[in-house]
């Protein structure tokens, strides 16, 4: 899906206007992001133990205020995106608090749904000519 960029500090990122470009990422590395994405998103203690919880809660925080978002502005909210996807795809969550998520997954069900309709619709011609 592309480069995850969330391994920078996002007020350094905001002062500098610029992106740390980092290579792709495993399969652990990905987990890793959607775990802290998912544990930052619950996470109601101010000062959390777990090291990545605070740099993830700031980009979360980031994508709540940011006017440039994912279109072509915002290569936060664009970095975002990506574990976010990974989330949905999987997230059994109907109200879910991570970032994007229901929207993610009402997209992936649009296509479903579509199919879905027109299967019957070509079975209801065959079945009533």
């Amino acid at each position: 899906m592309g480069k995850f960029e969330l391994d920078v500090d996002v007020d350094q990122q905001q002062e500098q206007g610029g992106v740390i470009e980092q290579p792709q990422l495993s399969g652990q590395e990905i987990q890793r992001c959607i775990t802290s994405l998912e544990h930052a998103t619950h996470c109601r203690e101010p000062t959390c133990q777990r090291a990545s919880c605070a740099k993830m809660k700031r980009v979360v925080e980031h994508t709540k205020t940011c006017r440039g978002k994912t279109g072509s502005g915002c290569r936060i909210c664009q970095g975002l995106i990506h574990p976010c996807c990974y989330h949905a795809k999987c997230c059994l969550e109907r109200e879910c608090v991570v970032p994007f998520c229901r929207h993610i997954k009402r997209k992936l069900r649009q296509p479903q749904v579509k199919q879905r309709f027109a299967q019957a619709e070509t079975l209801r011609r065959h079945v009533w000519p």
